[in-house]
């Protein structure tokens, strides 16, 4: 056996060039298969990892009624927040903070735009999401009467920080309007929040005329699973069907159909790839068979087993496989490793194309060793498989005819 790996590792460098094109497809092949399950995978934890720290919350808690309509009067009652408190009390939880969402108007001097107001409870916010944080001009709320605006909102607007606007908003109690200090522009990489403007839950409170929330976002310690915990809600909540707990996909419904259509059509680019790949290692080995015919028959002729001969051929290819796959494979995972860290900016993108989609405007790529081998066992594999015919003829040649023909 150690003769058929010299044998085969010295073949492999008596033509450099060959040898050179089967790695570099190979490597081609590692480097487009380990890129793409990192984009994929990675485009999904940035999409869920950005709606959890700047707008959702691990999970939400809302009415049933407002699930299937997000009208201000299916919003929670004091007594079902109050409800709601007692319920989660034991929960392994960072935080809870009530929100009242409402469609408004928002006027500056300089025009006026439809916007999300959202009231919160500036306290805790910060245990639910990031949004102290996302504030990259003035502060962050301390009081009444003031309110914070994205900076894309706030650029449409012409308003600056300590200019004031005035937010019109159709409550139960007809329409009302408010001025407020514009205190601070945050920038958030979750494109829907761009049109979000946030006050106190107090201040939206008196303009809607809605003493209670439309949700309570729910934050989870680090590492905590959400399915988990969700789960747990729901069956502290199971005598409470006017109540719901949503999980990310409850509040994202189209996350679902993308994150299935994409690994879905993952697949097909991961069989293409690897059969152009297989094609390659197949078309250079078996030509490198064929014009080694009378070689081939002399090694046969001096005693070498058919079986030994068609190890070598595939020894070849797995020796080329190997070197294409950590050639391909280092460069994939350092590429991965370098962009999961600085992220992928695709805000020109998202904003134009797929901005009502929710998705992230960076995408940082995922980095893991489940990769590694998925990228291998599809390549290697694949080569394999190519060399086996090659391998095969070579098994079958007859010395004798094998000198004559080569």
């Amino acid at each position: 056996m150690n003769a058929a790996f010299r044998i085969a590792w010295r073949n492999l460098w008596r033509h450099p060039q060959r040898t050179l094109l089967m790695t570099v497809i190979v490597a081609f092949g590692s480097l487009v298969i380990l890129v793409l399950f990192g984009i994929v995978d990675g485009f999904v934890g940035s999409m869920t990892a950005a709606h959890v720290a700047e707008d959702q919350g691990s999970f939400q808690l809302r009415t049933a009624a407002y699930a299937a309509d997000p009208a201000l009067e299916h919003a929670l009652s004091p007594e079902q927040l109050a409800q709601l408190g007692v319920a989660l009390n034991g929960m392994r939880l960072a935080g809870i903070a009530p929100r009242l969402e409402a469609g408004a108007m928002l006027r500056s001097a300089y025009g006026t735009d439809g916007v999300a107001l959202r009231g919160i409870d500036p306290v805790a916010e910060r245990t639910v999401t990031r949004l102290p944080e996302m504030v990259v001009a003035g502060s962050y709320l301390t009081g009444s009467g003031e309110i914070l605006l994205s900076v894309a909102l706030a650029a449409e607007l012409d308003v600056r920080v300590g200019e004031r606007v005035v937010v019109v908003v159709s409550g139960s109690a007809g329409v009302k309007s408010r001025g407020f200090v514009t205190v601070g522009l945050f920038s958030p990489t979750v494109v829907e929040m761009e049109r979000v403007a946030v006050a106190s839950i107090e201040d939206v409170r008196e303009l809607t005329g809605v003493q209670g929330a439309t949700s309570l976002a729910v934050g989870l310690p680090h590492g905590t699973p959400s399915e988990r915990a969700v789960a747990e809600a729901r069956r502290r909540l199971a005598d409470h069907p006017d109540l719901e707990v949503a999980g990310y996909f409850d509040l994202n419904p189209l996350a679902r159909v993308m994150i299935s259509g994409s690994t879905i059509k993952l697949i097909p680019f991961v069989i293409m790839i690897g059969l152009l790949a297989g094609f390659g290692v197949a078309n250079t080995t078996f030509y490198s068979v064929v014009e080694r015919t009378r070689e081939f028959g002399v090694m046969r002729a001096v005693g070498m087993s058919g079986k030994t001969l068609a190890g070598v051929v595939l020894l070849e290819a797995t020796f080329v496989g190997a070197m294409g796959f950590a050639i391909g494979g280092g460069i994939g995972y350092a590429g991965l490793l370098y962009f999961g860290r600085n992220g992928l900016d695709f805000s020109s993108f998202v904003r134009d194309v797929s901005g009502s989609l929710g998705m992230p405007t960076v995408i940082y790529a995922a980095a893991s060793g489940w990769y590694w081998m998925a990228a291998f066992s599809v390549v290697v594999f694949t080569a394999l498989v190519a060399a086996w015919y090659p391998a095969r003829r070579a098994n079958r040649l007859e010395p004798v005819t094998a000198i004559r023909e080569g």
